[in-house]
């Protein structure tokens, strides 16, 4: 199941590359159904120029990664909460995060793997599931890219710690956003950043 999911993003995450639809937001506010055109057109102009054919399954996985957004982390997130009973993943690059996972899932499920299951809606969930979980670490490393000074501390915190930082990542040179362990979100400055990050478990 994850290596069938990580060959149609692999081959939607080439096609951004190759034909430039990794654009870079202009940082202005835009409305939903802006946003969701100007993607629409991005990847539209993709297939066109790569003379591609996908699945409506493709279409949506490749919308949703051109439109990559905080609600993404906080959604695969809280699907690995669900799987693993409050841990978070130990990284949050995409192959630890996806590894991790199904072996949280095989636990649940007495060994067996999504691709082994023959329950077709434990199936279709699992790949949500999986979706759900590549996206937030789809998000991660978009962060990664646009360098925003990231950290990511999912081995020392989990749902318990309401007041740790999670994850953090700078929005502007004084404020930096910060997700803590239950999922709250906040804006904070520098100097409250430093204050935070001192509390952390070693």
């Amino acid at each position: 199941m994850i290596r069938y999911v990580l060959a149609i993003l692999l081959v939607v995450s080439l096609l951004f590359l190759m034909y430039g639809c990794g654009e870079k937001t202009s940082g202005k506010m835009a409305s939903p159904q802006t946003e969701q055109s100007k993607s629409e057109k991005l990847l539209d102009k993709a297939l066109e120029l790569s003379g591609k054919k996908v699945t409506p399954e493709e279409r949506n996985i490749a919308l949703r990664m051109l439109s990559l957004d905080e609600k993404d982390l906080i959604q695969g997130l809280t699907v690995f909460l669900e799987l693993s009973d409050g841990r978070y993943p130990s990284k949050l690059d995409t192959k630890t995060a996806l590894t991790e996972a199904e072996a949280l899932w095989r636990a649940k499920h007495k060994g067996i793997s999504p691709d082994e299951t023959t329950d077709k809606k434990k199936k279709k969930e699992a790949k949500e599931a999986i979706y759900d979980i590549f996206f937030a670490t789809a998000f991660y490393d978009k962060l990664i890219r646009e360098k925003k000074d990231i950290a990511y501390y999912g081995d020392k915190v989990t749902v318990e710690d309401s007041g740790k930082v999670l994850m953090r990542w700078n929005i502007s040179d004084e404020q930096y956003r910060v997700v803590f362990g239950n999922l709250t979100r906040k804006n904070v400055s520098v100097e409250e950043l430093a204050e935070l990050e001192a509390t952390l478990p070693e």
